[in-house]
């Protein structure tokens, strides 16, 4: 068995997994529980201000999915 260590909190309130899947859906579950920091909101709130005020700098999903698919 190997003990993995992270550089940084990730503050998690189980310490036993039964398999790496458990400890995957744990962190996904926690992630998407989560609270956005205001400093991420106010960066998200900005893309989303340019991206109205200027649409023709953007390209739709599906021209980027159109795009990849032809090369």
């Amino acid at each position: 068995m190997k003990t993995i260590s992270f550089d940084e909190p990730i503050n998690i309130s189980k310490s036993h997994f039964k398999t790496l899947e458990d400890f995957q859906l744990h962190i996904v579950q926690k992630l998407q529980n989560s609270e956005l920091s205001e400093n991420h909101k106010e960066v998200l709130d900005t893309r989303i201000l340019e991206v109205n005020e200027n649409p023709e700098n953007y390209i739709s999903l599906s021209e980027l999915k159109f795009s990849i698919k032809r090369k």
